[in-house]
């Protein structure tokens, strides 16, 4: 009986522990996120000589180099997401319809990434550029390489962004589909005279819209925020941009990096309303296909 007790008495005392214990590292995590942005704004707005002030934000959008990093940016972030979903939903699709094997295979090649630092990526690169370069002006891997290298439509910089987010879309879009039951609604659909096209877009996207969603968002934040590859390839993008002006100017860009900040924040507290609020419309959607 008195083991009994205090056997009681450990589990009566850890269920009051752990929620404090809980609530004490979440403080913990809110401030040690909070606090250097805070330093960071204060040093931002705050000039010793003129007093507060919202100067350094209007200096680094003055910047005559503010204009073209940032439309670059915007550039490859559209054009990486279009190319990363446009890609990866139909191969997602498939590989659950009709290749189920390959999905461990297919999981690992997407994890490669994980593992391989952004570095040694951009140094091959690189590398495979240059070799191609190397064949002679006029030759097809010089052109080709010309091609991926273009300054105002950089497709090489595109595809390592693809490269770098496979990891998180694949288990993102994996764990989408593994909620619905994709093989019944396709062959419902097909049934009805739907073409593959029609059960793509109005069949299986509404029902994985929360994870089609969080690889969007994911992808911008990545191509905002990205410099390894970015400086190695030669490419000014926003990152790039705010080292650059750092050295003349380093309250403008400590200013625009919260800005770029604070739209990731924006968009991480989007991706998890939306995500949220498609979830319960497809719980109600395969609850009415399970009636």
């Amino acid at each position: 009986m008195v083991q009994v007790s205090r056997e009681t008495r450990a589990a009566r005392g850890l269920r009051v522990v752990a929620p404090r214990l809980g609530w004490a590292l979440i403080i913990l995590m809110a401030l040690y996120i909070t606090v250097p942005m805070l330093c960071a704004l204060v040093f931002s707005i705050y000039v010793p000589t003129a007093g507060f002030t919202f100067e350094p934000y209007l200096e680094s959008v003055r910047d005559p180099g503010f204009p073209g990093a940032l439309s670059l940016t915007l550039l490859i972030t559209v054009l990486t997401v279009v190319a990363l979903l446009a890609l990866m939903v139909p191969t997602m699709v498939y590989l659950h319809l009709r290749a189920p094997r390959w999905r461990p295979i297919i999981e690992i090649v997407c994890t490669i990434p994980l593992v391989v630092p952004s570095i040694a990526l951009a140094a091959g690169l690189v590398t495979v550029l240059r070799s191609m370069a190397g064949f002679g002006r006029g030759s097809v891997p010089a052109q080709i390489s010309q091609l991926l290298q273009n300054p105002d439509l950089p497709v090489v910089l595109v595809g390592s962004y693809i490269v770098l987010t496979l990891p998180f879309v694949f288990r993102s879009l994996d764990a989408g589909l593994r909620t619905i039951d994709l093989r019944t609604l396709v062959e419902s659909a097909h049934s009805l005279g739907a073409s593959g096209a029609t059960v793509l877009r109005r069949v299986i996207l509404p029902n994985i819209k929360g994870p089609v969603i969080f690889c969007a968002f994911f992808c911008i934040a990545l191509c905002l925020g990205e410099y390894t590859v970015a400086v190695t390839l030669g490419y000014r993008t926003l990152p790039v941009w705010l080292t650059q002006i750092a050295g003349s100017n380093f309250r403008a860009s400590i200013s625009m990096s919260l800005l770029i900040n604070a739209l990731t924040w924006a968009l991480l507290i989007a991706m998890t309303v939306l995500a949220g609020r498609a979830a319960p419309a497809r719980t109600l959607a395969l609850k009415g296909h399970e009636s």
